[in-house]
This record gives C-alpha cells, structure tokens and sequence, in this order.
C-alpha cells in the first residue's frame, strides 16, 4: 500500500508551543470557516501553483484518468456558494476549504481564485485577461517532474499556462490604473508541489539510494519554473514545503504499530531542506527583487501529530474518509466510511489533511515562529512594499533586509 500513496486518493494517496494560542484559535473557528480572514484585500490578485492540496477544480476539467475528487463526500463542508462558482463541483480532495483557499482568505478574499480552466469557459475569460482575482493553475496528482502524474498538468505546464495568461493580458490591454507588471508585482503567488513526485520511489521507477540526486534534480527544476515566474512578474512569493510523508494514513498502515515511517519522513525533510537552501542562493544570485517566505507544511502537520490536544484536534493517525486499517486501505468515496466529527481529524483520506488542519497550518504560516515560516511569516510576505518595475533592480535580495 505504501506504494500507492499519492496526494489524490484516486490515484491510490517544542516549537508548536510557541504559537499554541494561535492554533487553538483557528481550530474553534474551523466550524464557521467560510468567512474566516475575509477582511480588507491586501493583494490585488493570487496565483496558484501545484498539486491537490491547492487545486480547486482545474481536473474536473480534465479526461481521465486525471484523479477527480469523488463529490460526495468530498467538499461536504464546503458552502454552495462557493462550489458552485468554481464550475459547479468542489474540486477539492477535502472535505471543505484547502490550503489555497485559506491562505486566500487571509488576504481578503472569500476563497481561492478559480480554477484556470474554468475561466477558459465562454463567458469568464474576460476575467482572467482583467487580472481579476487571479488564477489557480493547480492539478491534483501533479508534480515538479513532467513525468509525474497521469494526464495531470505538470508543474511546467502550469507556468505555461501562466505564461499564455499573461500574454492575453497584454493582448487585450483591459488592465486600467497600472501596468501588467506592476499588478502582477504586487499579486501573490502560491506553489505547493513535491510530493506526488515521491512516488518515483514507490514505484519502483528511481531506487531509494538515488533520492539525494533524484531530489536534487527535483529542487532544481522547481527553482528553474519560480524563475520563469520572476520573469514573468512574480515578486510575492509563497512556497508551501512538502507534509511529513511517513505520518500520513497510507504510509502507516504497513507499519504494524501504526507509527509513521522514518524512512519517508528522512526523504521529505531532505527536500525541504535541500529546497531552502537553493531558495537562498537563487534569490541572492538571479531573483535580488523577489521576496518569499517558505511555509512549513511538514512542522505545521508534525508538530500537530504529537501536540494534539495544543492544536484543538484529536485523531491525527487515522483517517476520516476511507475504509480498513487506519481507515487508509480504500480510498474516501460515497460508500465508504465518513466520520462525523471532521474538525477533531488531522486527515481527511489517505493523503490529505481536512480543512480544519489547513486552517492550524495558515495560522502558522501567517502568525507563527520562524519554524513554520521562513525568512519572513506570510503576514510580512504581504505586507512587503510592492516593487516597481520600472525602476532599476537593487541589486540585493529584498528578503535579507526585511
């Protein structure tokens, strides 16, 4: 089974302390989420990049055997409102409001921008060359390396995407007030992707001696596409760094106890790690107006899984929706075991977490000690003076002085 774990369950699947008060605050609100952070919009527009945990729809929109969320159970929590104007279904393997959606919310807007390929439909493409709210590019079951992901939109392929985006902005000439650049300068940008590109490993494909090079090879091409977007405009930028693989559902239940897989764990935190240090120097060698802050999904969820009752959940070894040993041996779908008290669960099926999580892990991001964000929190990230590019570059990297 631990060679089926993806991020889209139909493919398969003591520093917590610190910002305890934070996180048990954002877990009484996850009952009354929808409206949670909606406040004054400080961004113009947001920019999604990457894989299930931030995409909202766009393979809906996508033949099989692109994985789908199965609807119902997925999105029960998540209002009407909001999956009906993503183009009708949820699109999201949770059962409310992802972590793109969160993030969203705290800079003003009601949920995450829509999927990209709904706004290729008649009638809304108007408002992806105006700018308006932004994109989400995202495609569950995708990865940083063009061959992950079947019949998924790639890492590479969302830039792509991103670039023809911008090319029908300047085409149309609808943007008013200010340059094409200069919004996009000031819009934020989410990538969360990495971990679909682990199943190299439990496919056999790459050995697990090779992960050093094999990662490696992942963190530099991942550098190079947030380089293609820093060219196209990006200078706000948010990279959501890789779960604890070998604590979720699916990587425990070969484990007879249950306990989280060490050797996962070891290859998640080599990337992170690998990934930050990459960050640095590329954004001190070619990136001098970029600012950026890396937030930790892995601490985030870790330190959740051993502080439970700090983070107002209970269960963070099974999982909510599914079936068998963890709940984790069949994927979550409308025949399958749903538990009722969703907001007391870290995970939703066998590979994601639910909206209640996702909540705890933006709080972090925003609110939190440096061990969840880094170099600056996500509040500074947005906060951050806007570029003008149309002055010359400083010649330094923005983040080291802030």
């Amino acid at each position: 089974m631990a060679g089926e774990r993806r991020w889209s369950t139909a493919a398969a699947a003591a520093g917590w302390l610190r910002v305890a008060a934070v996180v048990v605050a954002a877990a009484s609100a996850t009952s009354s989420a929808a409206g949670e952070g909606v406040g004054r919009q400080t961004v113009p527009a947001m920019y999604v990049f990457g894989d299930s945990l931030v995409d909202v729809g766009n393979n809906d929109f996508l033949p099989p055997p692109a994985p789908r969320p199965p609807e119902p159970p997925c999105g029960i929590d998540l209002p009407p409102e909001a999956a009906a104007a993503d183009g009708g279904g949820g699109g999201r393997f949770t059962n409310g409001f992802n972590l793109a959606d969160v993030i969203a919310q705290h800079v003003g807007f009601k949920k995450s921008p829509p999927a990209y390929l709904s706004l290729t439909t008649p009638g809304r493409d108007g408002e992806l060359r105006r700018g308006l709210v932004g994109a989400n590019y995202a495609s569950s079951g995708s990865g940083i390396l063009d061959f992950i992901g079947n019949g998924t939109i790639s890492l590479g392929e969302q830039v792509k995407l991103f670039t023809k985006t911008k090319e029908a902005m300047v085409t149309a000439g609808e943007v008013d007030g200010e340059s094409i650049d200069n919004l996009l300068s000031q819009s934020l940008f989410i990538t969360c992707t990495g971990g679909n590109d682990y199943n190299a490993f439990t496919d056999g494909i790459v050995p697990v001696s090779d992960a050093p090079v094999f990662i490696a090879h992942m963190v530099a091409t991942y550098i190079k596409h947030i380089k293609t977007l820093y060219n196209l405009g990006a200078r706000r930028l948010g990279i959501l760094d890789v779960l604890p693989l070998g604590c979720l559902p699916i990587s425990r239940v070969p484990i007879e106890n249950g306990s989280c897989s060490g050797t996962d764990n070891w290859q998640a935190r080599l990337f992170n790690r690998l990934l930050r240090r990459e960050m640095t120097a590329a954004a001190t060698a070619s990136m001098p107006d970029l600012v950026y802050s890396i937030g930790s999904i892995y601490y985030t969820f870790y330190d959740m899984i051993k502080n439970p009752s700090s983070a107002g959940v209970r269960e963070v070894a099974r999982a909510c929706c599914g079936d068998g040993k963890l709940n984790a041996e069949a994927d979550c779908s409308a025949t399958t075991h749903l538990c009722p008290d969703r907001d007391n669960y870290i995970f939703w099926d066998k590979v994601h977490g639910t909206q209640a999580a996702y909540h705890n892990c933006v709080h972090a991001f925003f609110h939190g000690s440096p061990r969840y964000a880094e170099p600056i929190s996500f509040t500074q990230l947005v906060a951050s003076p806007a570029v003008d590019l149309g002055r010359p570059s400083p010649g330094t990297n923005r983040t080291a002085r802030i």
